[in-house]
């Protein structure tokens, strides 16, 4: 693991606090290195978004607010919706189609699965939906696409390096049956779209679904924390 991806999974798991500063020569030898990667490593980050450099204190760790949830949502709409487009306008042959059926299968049998809805089942249920929207970047073959997505994910307020959500509540909020149920209904809808080539409901359809999670994310966290949040409306 390089110096940069060491520094961004402890970001993002909370082991560097937001407004942290890092120190090049404490992480060098921390890590066993000189500071010239780890100066690099944070000069990466900066341009990733997780760090700023501050004149005369050097390198912290960014501070996330709704409003980053908001943007950052917004903008993965929008290019999840383009990668749908992208789908349809090239359309699915028959073992693409075959295969996205049968993600959406396994997610039936978890939801439609007799007994109580568990933390177990809910952080499942977050790895095939992870698994569905990874495969249709897969399916778009666009490596700009795909980047551009991977970062507007980064969102250390919300999600772990796993890009699972960093408490109960927030995975509860995100991973609750009802809604787990809901997003299946729309999963459904953007594969049976996909298969019909109908490039402007597919792209509508994906788009409608990244901000419905948005939305309740964003009004989560401003009654969470109001007086540190951007009310958004």
């Amino acid at each position: 693991m390089t110096v940069a991806e060491t520094l961004r999974d402890r970001i993002f798991d909370g082991e560097i606090a937001p407004g942290s500063h890092l120190m090049e020569i404490t992480l060098a030898n921390e890590l066993g290195v000189s500071r010239t990667p780890v100066r690099g490593a944070m000069a990466r980050l900066a341009d990733e978004g997780l760090l700023v450099y501050l004149p005369n204190k050097g390198f912290q760790v960014r501070r996330f607010n709704a409003k980053d949830v908001f943007d950052a949502f917004s903008v993965r709409a929008t290019l999840e919706g383009m990668c749908c487009r992208l789908i349809s306008e090239r359309g699915l042959d028959g073992t693409a189609l075959s295969q996205l059926t049968a993600m959406l299968d396994e997610q039936h049998e978890l939801l439609h699965h007799t007994g109580e809805w568990s933390e177990g089942r809910a952080a499942r249920w977050q790895d095939l939906n992870l698994a569905f929207h990874r495969k249709l970047l897969a399916l778009a073959d666009n490596r700009w696409l795909t980047e551009a997505v991977q970062r507007a994910s980064q969102l250390p307020l919300i999600f772990d390096s796993k890009l699972r959500p960093h408490n109960r509540d927030a995975s509860m909020l995100l991973h609750r049956h009802e809604q787990a149920l809901q997003a299946l209904a729309e999963h459904c809808r953007i594969v049976e779209s996909l298969g019909r080539q109908e490039a402007s409901e597919s792209e509508a359809f994906m788009r409608d679904h990244i901000n419905t999670r948005r939305d309740m994310l964003v009004l989560y966290l401003n009654q969470k924390n109001p007086t540190r949040t951007r009310a958004l409306v």
